[in-house]
């Protein structure tokens, strides 16, 4: 009897004691309200300041969008008065995007297969076809589809696999959309020829049905006509003062098709946030010291990091996908410093009934602020429509 009444005592000791809030001390309200004070202010003004940043870079998508596929005014009136007192030919000109075999963010470029067309009258000697280059990229060997005049007109079809330098904007990664520009650049000055958008029954530049991006989806595709201005004459005697060439502008917009790349980047923080979750509940309904836990999940969250960064090139932008980790890093911190407060209290003052009330308050914090955190952030960061 003596065993079994001992057993009981001991049980009766370990299992912990539900308290309400009117039941607390003022020093136990005072530090219950400055723990949940600092991590609800400091978790809300965090979301709030990356989510408004994150929507921001969203929202200039389609400004950026629209800035390149509009013209300078100024510098257009100057290509006008140019071509005009020079008779440069104008050339129509047109582009089919058969496929984007590669969007590499890690290598900063991208690939384009296009057919490109040109038409025009007059001017025999004019061929378009072979006076052009890409901006800032390169094209493959150009496979000459038809090169035929038809009473006046000249038509020249070819079509070629262009390769772009382009540093993409990776403020939303893993959820960001980009945007790829292919300039076509005339080898001509504009004193000699000029590109005008094909207008033509048929001719209207257009993007196949048929693109496969892996994990991407073509949300916007369109084409303008530039021009670039050179500072410079190349030191070319012939030339009195700067160049200006004559562009057509290709360009495609994607999104990304799912959360596939997100839960892989993301997939092993919550791992380790559910884990910090767990020891935060064990330490506040067994009475159990699990802080000797809480470094494997510190080193998941440092490993998780990695993930992300290995898709990435060496120079990126702040963004999702430190914010996330920020996030996490965080409510781990939070965590710790909860199960080392809950402690002082237990071993400390022996007030185990308050330690379980306030390991019971920390646990639903921070359980709602990472569902609310790793909901909101992508939310955010993600083009929805």
């Amino acid at each position: 009897m003596e065993v079994r009444k001992f057993h009981f005592s001991n049980r009766e000791k370990r299992s912990p004691i539900k308290i309400h809030y009117k039941d607390l001390e003022p020093y136990q309200k005072k530090r219950l309200w400055v723990s949940l004070g600092l991590i609800i202010t400091i978790f809300t003004l965090y979301l709030i300041v990356t989510c408004t940043f994150l929507n921001q870079n969203r929202s200039n998508q389609t400004t950026t969008w629209e800035k390149h596929l509009s013209s300078d005014p100024v510098l257009m009136a100057e290509v006008e008065k140019r071509a005009t007192a020079s008779n440069a030919t104008p050339v129509s000109v047109g582009t089919f995007v058969g496929n984007i075999p590669s969007l590499s963010i890690k290598d900063s470029s991208f690939k384009m297969y296009l057919w490109i067309w040109f038409r025009w009258n007059g001017d025999d000697a004019l061929d378009p076809m072979n006076h052009f280059r890409i901006y800032k990229g390169s094209y493959d060997k150009l496979d000459v589809v038809k090169d035929e005049v038809v009473g006046e007109e000249h038509y020249q079809l070819v079509r070629t696999t262009v390769t772009v330098n382009r540093t993409f904007d990776t403020t939303r990664f893993p959820l960001s959309s980009h945007q790829m520009y292919t300039y076509i650049e005339s080898s001509y000055p504009v004193t000699r020829m000029v590109y005008v958008a094909d207008t033509s029954k048929g001719g209207e530049s257009t993007i196949s049905d048929n693109i496969d991006i892996s994990g991407y989806n073509v949300m916007n595709h369109d084409t303008a006509v530039t021009a670039y201005q050179y500072e410079s004459d190349h030191g070319d005697p012939s030339k009195d003062g700067d160049i200006i060439n004559s562009e057509f502008l290709t360009a495609v917009m994607v999104n990304r098709a799912s959360f596939g790349t997100y839960i892989r980047c993301f997939i092993a923080l919550v791992g380790t946030i559910t884990w910090v979750l767990i020891t935060l509940f064990i330490c506040t309904y067994h009475r159990v010291d699990p802080l000797a836990m809480i470094p494997a999940a510190l080193f998941g969250t440092v490993t998780n990091i990695m993930v992300g960064a290995n898709l990435l090139p060496e120079a990126i932008d702040t963004g999702l996908l430190e914010f996330v980790n920020f996030f996490g890093i965080a409510i781990l911190l939070a965590g710790a410093i909860a199960i080392i407060n809950i402690n002082r209290v237990r071993n400390k003052y022996e007030t185990y009934e308050f330690a379980g009330y306030y390991g019971r308050a920390m646990l639903i914090t921070l359980t709602a602020f990472t569902i609310i955190g790793n909901f909101l952030l992508p939310f955010f960061a993600y083009i929805w429509w």
